[in-house]
């Protein structure tokens, strides 16, 4: 399959094909929410770590491709830094080390929902980021060069579909409904949330707990400082703010998502040997 697609009916199955690629990764952290809590320490392990690995086709081939094209601008091909920095296993070393923080994020968000929105979004999203990537395919198309067009085209479409979600997420935070913690301290308040908190693995529990400190923290000051009656704008410029800290979240699943795709069409999107590093300057 080409990372362009052509337009009509084969642009439909490519992309029908895509989102089929993508789906078992709802699946996969929906059963992490109905299973999660029974795990013990060494399946919840072994469920982060493949998480991480997941990610990290993505992470490596997309800093791959970003390091190919600071080198064809700037490095010549003659250097020694040309070889040094084309990227290999200290950049997969590199990427290991940032997915797994991200796999834990995405955990911990599949285990302990906040409310209906989040799995839902992950579902609903998946058409919207194949969607995003086959556009932003065509449009580069008179644009990037050949060769690191489709990872160039996922990166945007990365980018667009966050913004999308996020705002989708904030708007839906904005008229969920919370716990009534108005009569409570902070303190009792995340007390209160952490002590809800139930997991069979140890590891886990302390992560849930600490995600659900966070919730307290934001529903409190949510209900604290943005009443009722102060103007719904407002409240959503408050929510958007607090909402940052579940941005990583979301960027770790678009991760993993783009991190599918990358293994589906690693043959093409993989830059390959450039016919001009083997040239003296």
């Amino acid at each position: 399959m080409s990372a362009l697609r052509p337009v009509g009916r084969d642009a439909v199955r490519a992309m029908l094909d895509d989102m089929l690629w993508l789906l078992p990764v709802p699946v996969l952290l929906g059963l992490a929410a109905v299973f999660g809590t029974a795990l013990a320490d060494a399946l919840v392990l072994a469920c982060g770590l493949g998480l991480a690995l997941l990610m990290l086709p993505g992470l490596w081939l997309r800093a791959v491709v970003r390091r190919r094209i600071f080198l064809r601008g700037a490095i010549r091909d003659a250097s020694y830094w040309h070889r040094w920095l084309r990227g290999g296993a200290g950049v997969a070393v590199l990427k290991l080390l940032l997915a797994v923080p991200l796999a834990a994020l995405l955990l911990v968000a599949a285990v302990r929902p906040t409310g209906w929105h989040l799995p839902a979004a992950w579902v609903l999203n998946l058409p919207v980021f194949v969607g995003l990537w086959h556009l932003a395919s065509r449009r580069l198309l008179p644009h990037a060069v050949p060769r690191f067009r489709p990872v160039l085209a996922l990166r945007l479409a990365m980018a667009l579909n966050f913004g999308l979600l996020f705002l989708v997420l904030a708007i839906a935070a904005v008229f969920q409904s919370y716990p009534d913690l108005g009569a409570l301290t902070l303190s009792e308040a995340m007390l209160w949330e952490i002590g809800r908190q139930q997991a069979r693995s140890e590891g886990l529990l302390i992560l849930l707990q600490a995600a659900a400190a966070k919730d307290a923290l934001v529903w409190w000051l949510g209900q604290q400082l943005l009443p009722g009656v102060m103007a719904p704008v407002l409240q959503f410029i408050g929510w958007a703010v607090w909402l940052a800290a579940d941005a990583v979240m979301l960027w770790a699943y678009l991760v993993i998502c783009a991190s599918v795709l990358s293994l589906v069409h690693w043959r093409e999107w993989h830059p390959g040997v450039d016919p001009h590093d083997d040239e003296s300057p």
